[in-house]
C-alpha cells in the first residue's frame, strides 16, 4: 500500500510541476507590439529627402511645361512628365518599405518581440503596444 501511496505523491507533484510551469508561460506569453507605418515613413529620413528631391523635379517639370505655348504638346509632355513621376514614386517607395520592414525585423529581434502588426490592418490595437515612436527612434540612431 505505501508503494502505490509513493508514486501518486511522485505523479502528483509532477503534475503540479508542470502546471505551475506551464501557468508561468502563460503568463508572460509572446511579446507583441505593432507601428504606424505611415508615421514611420513620414519620419525615415529616406523618404523626407526623397520627397524634398520630388519636388524640386516637379518644379522643374513644371517650368518646362510653362514654356510650352501648344496646348496638345503641352497637355503630352504633362502626361509624359507625370508617368515619370508616378514610376519614380512607386520604385521608390518600395524600396523604401522594404528598408523599414527589414529594420521592423531586426528591432523585433534585438528587442525581443514575437510579434510586431502594421496599425493600418488592425481593427484596434491598446496603446500600449504602440511602440512606433521607440521604432522611429531605434531607425534613426541604426544606420547601415
Amino acid at each position: 500500500m505505501s508503494k502505490y501511496f509513493f508514486y501518486v505523491l511522485v505523479a502528483t507533484f509532477v503534475v503540479l510541476a508542470v502546471i505551475i510551469g506551464t501557468a508561468a508561460d502563460s503568463k508572460t506569453g509572446p511579446k507583441l507590439g505593432y507601428i504606424d507605418p505611415n508615421k514611420v515613413l513620414q519620419n525615415y529620413d529616406k523618404w523626407v529627402n526623397f520627397q524634398k528631391q520630388m519636388q524640386d523635379e516637379i518644379a522643374k517639370y513644371q517650368s518646362e511645361l510653362d514654356k510650352i505655348k501648344d496646348q496638345n504638346q503641352k497637355q503630352q509632355k504633362y502626361l509624359e512628365y507625370q508617368q515619370l513621376i508616378n514610376n519614380k514614386i512607386a520604385q521608390t517607395q518600395q524600396q523604401i518599405e522594404a528598408e523599414i520592414l527589414a529594420k521592423v525585423k531586426e528591432y523585433a529581434e534585438v528587442m525581443g518581440y514575437d510579434f510586431i502588426f502594421n496599425s493600418t490592418t488592425m481593427a484596434y490595437g491598446s496603446q500600449a503596444y504602440n511602440i512606433t515612436d521607440a521604432f522611429i527612434k531605434y531607425l534613426k540612431t541604426s544606420r547601415k
